[in-house]
């Protein structure tokens, strides 16, 4: 069965920065229109599997909210472009949410296109005030996919258990940055149920800078570092 779920949350949210936005809410992204991340895919054995991008494509502020607009592009091992996607974050009530629909592989779900689907998700939230031992809301998607009023299948994506473990040096390709060390339960079901934990590095103003991710044994199947920033 493939996994549907992208790791590592990333994919997501890659930029972190503390700039200050009202209602006291630090925006956890560069707020530059253009400014571009680099992440790169890495198996077990450290041999590249894929690589991203995630630019600022659109920034709207109305009144106390904020809406960033990301367009997502994907690269095989050997840089051939894969497949594009947007998803969104945004600034409310004093807490950063990135849409969890950036968890999800958005090659594999491109052979549903054209299909209904019903998503259901609970964003996840990053607090301004992130702090070391601090416990942060779980988050979670459900999207149930029909063809013609046929229901076919319905995925899941719950991340649990989320805890700010420490602060710590991290060096990449890109630089060293200092960082959030931030660990994670997730669990994908489409028929079958594939959990997991993993383990990322946030540094401010710069996001993402590496993650870990682990089977339900412990034992670490992938990781992602930061390779490039533009701005």
């Amino acid at each position: 069965m493939k996994n549907f779920l992208r790791l590592p949350i990333v994919a997501v949210f890659v930029f972190i920065m503390t700039t200050a936005f009202s209602q006291e809410c630090t925006v956890y992204f560069p707020l530059d229109e253009g400014t571009e991340v680099e992440m790169t895919n890495y198996d077990k054995k450290g041999k590249v599997e894929s690589t991203y991008t995630q630019k600022i494509e659109k920034k709207e502020v109305d009144g106390d909210n904020l809406d960033i607009t990301i367009l997502q592009k994907i690269y095989d091992d050997k840089g051939e472009f894969l497949h594009e996607g947007r998803f969104g974050m945004r600034c409310e009530d004093g807490n950063f949410y990135v849409d969890m629909r950036s968890f999800l592989d958005e090659e594999m779900m491109s052979a549903y296109e054209g299909m209904e689907l019903q998503v259901d998700s609970k964003d996840m939230a990053i607090p301004s005030d992130l702090s070391v031992g601090m416990s942060l809301p779980d988050a979670n998607i459900s999207i149930a996919i029909s063809n013609q009023g046929f229901k076919i299948m319905t995925l899941t994506v719950d991340i649990t258990e989320r805890k700010v473990e420490a602060q710590e040096d991290i060096t990449t390709p890109s630089g060293t940055f200092n960082c959030y060390k931030m660990t994670y339960h997730i669990s994908t079901k489409m028929g079958v149920r594939i959990s997991g934990n993993a383990t990322e590095w946030l540094a401010k103003d710069v996001g993402i800078v590496k993650s870990e991710n682990y089977n339900k044994k412990g034992k670490l199947q992938s990781y992602t570092l930061l390779t490039g920033l533009k701005k």
